[in-house]
């Protein structure tokens, strides 16, 4: 790659030998070093050139399904309240070497997430759309029944559009390539024209409108091993059962040998390839690791889980399955220093990548402690997710911040990463979320992102209903407000003296609300071509809703 090898050109250039014709010692003397200072000033200009390509990270966005907020062994991640049961040594390393947010935001639920981090746009964007898995009418489940309910969920899509301007298409437009490995889930629902190789993704392995993996081992059909039903077949040449070389190249235990490959080291597999394709390319690149993990079914690993079994866990099964996450964390961080494998690690790129690790929504198969509430729900539970940040000798070692980030914050970034050469125009496509990258290179910076939005128009069972969320720093604290539009009530919460939500206190801080619900207001009402939010229909007119009315104190 040019940004590895020019240092070395010109250190030649300056001081190597250079076949000349044979002349007297002075004029050999004369011209070799003039032909080397020309040679030298031509090579510092290519290198100038270049420095855009110095500047621009290898970019990966390492995101869990359903993994919650401190369902990990991360003490500064998870503000120290993560369970000792969660053991994750490499996502400690990874905290250790990086910086840890403790506020980082995603939506309810899997597809809305993925399609704000792809777009950089919330749902009310007419290139979003998607406000949930499936549809906005999902009532029952304990939830408020479609005859009791008051309104109407509107219509959505479950992709996002192909007219929109991907992350993938405005990091390739800044001269990297890309790639997609495992959960996509928002293309490929209707037609071709929004799957990820289709959207700005060079490699694709697993990605379309898939949800969750079906299987978790691969099964041996008609003399083939594959997963099935899993990422359209694209892991099953990941599948052969573990062999003796396998095992010992990766130090696993030697009882698997022979057993069913398990998804999480297929889906790993994927990474060790591609990693390798890229970085080929000698640009710098995007990469998407997506898992299947957590998502249910929740099968882990045999030897992973009998490891949590011998110690008397309850959720052996979970812990395991997040085992092997975290073991994917070592093989991510063992292929950046070693990128061919050889031992040799003069070749690493760890410096040269930023690797984010988060997840798409708050935890489902164990408690969210003390966050109220579960994926799927606008409480904490539902929506806030680890995420922790490596960049070596750019981020400082075992740092945290508290400032606010949400999914939409990723697209920005990253252009910011790239060095912004090129970015969507503003009115075809513009982005809502605000860079962190500043926060990358000093995690102390007080800049003060905006509020952090949220609509939900429908239904999803018991754990949601038509809401309107906001998120703020005022006075020094942070607080959380929220709109119900089946109640027609405001609810208000302050999260820096309760994080558990247990304590509406609108009534005694009616000011606050009153200030939160205007720019509620300003949000929703906000005028752009691009800007259409979906509203609950009321029953009793046929009409959208509109936004919530303002809260007066």
């Amino acid at each position: 790659m040019m940004r590895i090898v020019l240092p070395v050109i010109l250190a030649q250039a300056l001081g190597g030998t250079m076949p000349i014709p044979s002349k007297t010692t002075s004029q050999i003397t004369g011209r070799r070093m003039k032909t080397r200072f020309a040679l030298a000033l031509c090579l510092i200009s290519l290198a100038a050139s270049a420095s855009a390509d110095v500047d621009q990270p290898n970019i990966i966005i390492y995101m869990v399904d359903d993994l919650g907020w401190n369902h990990i062994g991360v003490d500064k991640a998870t503000m120290g309240t993560h369970e000792k049961q969660y053991v994750t040594p490499h996502l400690a390393r990874l905290a250790s070497e990086g910086l840890s947010f403790t506020h980082a935001y995603a939506q309810p639920n899997c597809a809305p997430t993925r399609a704000a981090m792809l777009s950089g746009q919330y749902p009310a964007r007419i290139h979003n759309n998607v406000y949930v898995v499936g549809n906005l009418n999902r009532n029952g489940k304990g939830g408020i029944s479609k005859q009791k309910a008051k309104f109407l969920g509107p219509k959505q899509s479950e992709d996002v559009a192909a007219e929109a301007i991907t992350i993938a298409e405005a990091l390739k437009k800044n001269g990297y390539a890309t790639a997609h490995i495992g959960k996509y889930h928002v293309g490929g629902h209707k037609g071709k024209a929004t799957m990820p190789e289709n959207v700005g993704f060079d490699i694709n392995i697993g990605g379309f409108s898939q949800g969750h993996q079906p299987s978790c081992f691969a099964t041996k059909s008609n003399g083939a091993w594959r997963f099935k039903g899993v990422g359209m077949g694209h892991f099953d040449r990941f599948g052969e059962p573990y062999s003796e070389d396998y095992i010992k190249r990766r130090a696993l235990p030697p009882e698997l040998v022979g057993t069913s490959k398990h998804i999480s080291d297929a889906v790993g597999d994927a990474l060790e390839e591609t990693v390798g394709k890229l970085h080929s390319t000698g640009k710098p690149f995007y990469l998407q690791f997506h898992t299947y993990a957590v998502h249910g079914p929740v099968k882990a690993r045999p030897d992973l889980k009998k490891a949590f079994q011998s110690k008397g866990a309850k959720q052996a099964e979970y812990l395991g399955f997040i085992a092997g996450v975290d073991e994917n964390v070592k093989r991510m961080l063992d292929l950046l220093d070693d990128p061919n494998g050889d031992g040799d690690k003069s070749d690493s790129i760890s410096k040269n990548t930023v690797v984010f690790f988060t997840s798409d929504n708050g935890g489902t198969h164990a408690h969210n402690l003390p966050l109220k509430g579960k994926k799927g729900m606008l409480t904490e539970g539902g929506i806030r997710v680890p995420l922790i940040a490596r960049w070596p000798g750019t981020i400082q070692p075992g740092t945290v911040s508290h400032r606010k980030v949400h999914c939409l914050d990723f697209y920005p970034t990253c252009l910011q990463l790239a060095g912004s050469k090129w970015r969507p125009d503003a009115e075809q496509h513009p982005l809502d979320g605000q860079p962190f990258l500043q926060v990358l290179h000093n995690p102390d910076a007080t800049d003060k992102r905006d509020p952090i939005f949220y609509l939900f128009p429908g239904y999803m069972d018991s754990r949601a209903q038509p809401t309107v969320v906001a998120i703020d720093d005022i006075e020094g604290k942070r607080y959380k407000v929220y709109y119900y539009y089946e109640a027609d009530a405001w609810e208000l919460y302050c999260l820096t003296d309760d994080q558990g939500e247990a304590n509406n206190v609108i009534e005694s801080q009616p000011e606050i609300a009153a200030a939160l619900s205007k720019k509620t207001y300003d949000w929703l009402t906000q005028q752009h071509p691009t800007w259409k939010p979906k509203y609950p229909i009321a029953k009793a007119t046929g009409q959208p809703a509109g936004p919530p009315p303002l809260f007066s104190d």
